[in-house]
């Protein structure tokens, strides 16, 4: 692990200090791991609220139950398969287009 030893002092007026504090407290990260991270190029991102990983969680569930779906279905010869695959490759799009909205906001 790498120590830092060397430090500095660094003054700050109250409202960006509190600016400092708001953001680092929304990516779940220390003030002082927030500006190292920004000072080595890091892209620090907005932890997702609870509901927005909930409903990412659901939709993700409800993939995995059409993917079960279209399995049994595609064995049985019961369904279309291509056209469920369609709706399965479909529905990941949106998971992946949610997420990465819900992941990519910068504080």
């Amino acid at each position: 692990m790498m120590k830092r030893t060397c430090g500095m002092v660094l003054r700050f007026t109250r409202a960006e200090l509190d600016a400092l504090t708001q953001k680092a407290r929304s990516a779940h990260m220390s003030r002082e791991s927030f500006c190292r991270d920004i000072l080595n190029g890091a892209e620090v991102k907005e932890v997702p609220h609870v509901n927005d990983t909930t409903l990412i969680w659901e939709l993700r569930r409800v993939g995995n139950n059409l993917n079960q779906i279209l399995v049994k279905a595609n064995t049985a010869g019961f369904i279309d398969a291509p056209m469920l695959r369609k709706v399965l490759d479909e529905t990941h799009t949106v998971e992946d287009k949610i997420t990465e909205v819900f992941t990519t906001q910068t504080v």
